[in-house]
This record gives structure tokens, sequence and C-alpha cells, in this order.
């Protein structure tokens, strides 16, 4: 932060904070969404809904000391504390425990707070100011400690504004491709599961029940190559001063000690991996780890809880669908394995799972989505560039080591 600023306690800049913590909201089966700590992440601009919960309509009137309000800035201070989000126009959600809403005065622009509050030296103060082992947790009588840098309203309007617009072009790539990938499955759910482009064919039956004719039942297994990764705990991506691709390697000894080792990708064929590879997270909390995703953030090499997916037959396409379609399957498998916590799926599971398709079907369904796949691939390059952008010119603006006019930064 600039040390040419002052730098003033949080609840200064404050004109209300919404706090409904102290009791349980009671719930009901449906009516208006109540969001928890988990829809609220530090790479979404605004919350996403994630296994909310509902209230009705008297609750929502009567049980409420107040809620957000277009503009409020969302921040968990248990289990997470630091995450923030916008809160939304028009909003269409309740807040209650674990986390509060920030809503500031005529002296803070509110995409400034939020960018400052995002930042790594704020989310570093406000994680260094936690208590709790098992669950951390925010005291909201610490805010005081919280020191938010104060330029005049220009800066703070130039900076917020950025800050916001990069961010809001990052979510609407994800809400793209929230869109893309639902059209995705529901193309293969009609082709693979209920077959409605060929109701017209022959059908016989199968173990499987009533199947196209011609159509071979095989193992998830035989659709690709799968390869599990190396015993490294996290991967870092990095260039050397040469501009050459080398890895960061950061290993946990004895499960205790991490060391940073640099290794050459060469070395390291079996588990090296580069953009557009299909990933499988095998293991882990079955209901938020067990998933498959495509690679876009530059050369890397596998961690230990990962298959690498090679499609065969060029099926690139229907195997990353197929193992989208999967997910509950996979995490139904994964949970009936759970132990302390985390689950698995292995190689013996994609063996023994059988699927029904044809080269032609998958040839023919390939062409139709592919476009989609891409343009998901595009935009999640995109937004890996855009969020390097935002994090490297905020802090500089922030600092004043850089001073650029908002409209030439825009996009």
């Amino acid at each position: 932060m600039s040390f040419e600023w002052k730098m003033t306690p949080l609840p200064d800049l404050l004109s209300f904070i919404v706090d409904n913590r102290g009791k349980t909201v009671p719930t009901s089966d449906n009516g208006r969404k109540l969001i928890a700590t988990n829809c609220v992440r530090n790479d979404n601009l605004y919350p996403i809904y994630e296994k909310v919960r509902y209230l009705s309509d008297e609750t929502y009137k009567t049980w409420f000391r107040s809620h957000p309000i277009p503009g409020d800035i969302l921040f968990v201070n248990k289990g997470t504390p630091g995450r923030v989000c916008m809160v939304p126009d028009p909003v269409d959600f309740c807040i209650a425990q674990d986390m509060i809403a920030f809503r500031t005065n005529k002296r803070m622009y509110n995409k400034f707070l939020f960018a400052v509050l995002r930042s790594s030296e704020m989310q570093t103060q406000i994680y260094n100011t936690n208590v709790g082992d098992v669950i951390p947790h925010f005291k909201k009588s610490f805010l005081d400690q919280i020191l938010i840098p104060e330029p005049d309203m220009k800066i703070q309007k130039e900076i917020g504004d950025m800050y916001f617009s990069l961010s809001k072009k990052i979510d609407l790539n994800n809400r793209i491709n929230t869109n893309l990938e639902a059209q995705t499955q529901a193309i293969f759910k009609s082709w693979f599961v209920d077959f409605e482009p060929f109701q017209d064919g022959e059908f016989v039956d199968s173990e499987l029940g009533r199947i196209p004719k011609g159509w071979n039942l095989r193992p998830l297994y035989e659709f690709a190559d799968y390869i599990n990764g190396a015993a490294f705990k996290k991967i870092e991506y990095s260039i050397d001063g040469s501009g050459t691709p080398i890895i960061k390697i950061v290993e946990l000894k004895n499960g205790i000690t991490p060391s940073t080792q640099y290794c050459c990708i060469e070395k390291e064929q079996k588990y090296y991996i580069d953009n557009k590879e299909i990933l499988f997270s095998w293991s882990g909390n079955p209901d938020t780890s067990i998933d498959t995703f495509i690679w876009y953030r530059g050369k890397a090499i596998l961690n230990q809880h990962t298959f690498r997916v090679l499609p065969r037959e060029q099926a690139y396409c229907f195997v990353y669908c197929l193992l989208k379609h999967c997910k509950p399957l996979f995490t139904q498998i994964a949970r009936n394995k759970q132990t302390t916590g985390l689950g698995h799926v292995t190689v013996k599971d994609l063996k023994e799972n059988l699927f029904v398709y044809s080269k032609d079907s998958i040839r023919d369904f390939c062409s139709i989505v592919n476009p989609l796949i891409e343009k998901m691939y595009i935009n999640y390059k995109q937004n890996h560039t855009l969020a390097a952008l935002r994090d490297t010119l905020v802090p500089k603006l922030m600092s004043g080591e850089i001073e650029v006019p908002v409209e030439e930064i825009l996009l």
C-alpha cells in the first residue's frame, strides 16, 4: 500500500454493517434463498448458489435485523475468514450466520474497498488475525485492526473501477462457461442416455436396458488412457530468467516440512501436462474434489490426486462429457470408500462401469460439441490472463508505483 495515503480503521469507512449472526434461522423447502459461506469465494465477483437453503417470506420479513443491498460487500468471518463478494443488483438472497456485509460511507468507494479487501496483503493480515485452531474465526471486534488506505476519491474510483471491470469480465466468462457446460451435458444426455436422435432406428435389449442396434457396451476405462500423477503436494508454474519453462515443485517431506526444487520437464515426461489436457481428480472430499476439468494454466506436473486422461479414437469431447456426466456416480463411489474425510475412485472402478456408444455416434457428437468446449477453453484462458493482469496492476496502483488512467486499462 502507498505510504503516502492515510490508513484508516475499517469501521470508520462504513456507514452500516449487516449482521444477522447469533441464532439459527428457520428454513423451509422453498422460498427465498439463504446463502452460506461456501457461496462466497474470492474467484467470483458475486456469490454463487451452491447448496443453498430456503426460507419463507414471513421469516424473511420478521427474523432478520437487516438485509444486504446492491453494492454492499459480503465478508466471511468464520471457517474461511476474509473471503469477500459484491452484492449484486437485484439482491435475491439473504445472509445469516458466519458472514456480515459492509456498507461504505461517503469517504470510501465500495469498489475500491472491495479491491483492497481482496489484495494479498489484506488477505494475509485477516488470516493472521484469526482465532481458533479448528474453525478459524474473525471476530467483529477485530475490524478496528484492519487499516484501509484512504486516497482521494478520484484515485479510489480509478482503482476500484479498474478492478471491478476486470472482475466483471471474468464473472461474465464464468457465467458463459456455466451455460456452455450445461449445453454440452444436455446434448450428451440426449445422445448417450436417452438416445433421442436415434429413436427411429432399431433397438435391442442389453444389460443396461434397450440400446440402439449396433452400439457397444464398454467400460469407461476403455475410452481413454489414465496415468496416475506423481506424489507432489503443490505445483507452481514458473519461467526462469532466460524464458525457459520450468516446473517449481513444492514437495512434502514426511508430511510436515515443505521443500522446493526445480525440475526439467523432459525428465518427467510421464507426469507432464500442458494446456487442453483433460484431468480427473480422483481423490479427496467426495462432494468437492471428485470432478473433471480442462487444464489451461501452462506446463505443469500432475499431483498425487489427479489422473491424466488421454482420449482414444479422437473422442476428446465425448470423453470429457462422459466424465462430467458421471460425476454423481464417481462421487458416490468415493463416498462409499470415505475414510478420515477422504474418498477415492480407482482404475478398477473405471473398468467395472459400462457405457453405451458407437464410433459413428462419437464422431458426430464431437462435431457438434467441439465448438462449445473450444469456446469454454478460450474463456478459461482469457480469465487466467485477466486475473493475472488485475492482480498485478492493483498492487502497483495502490503502492503508487504506477499511475494509469482507468480508461486505458478497461476492456
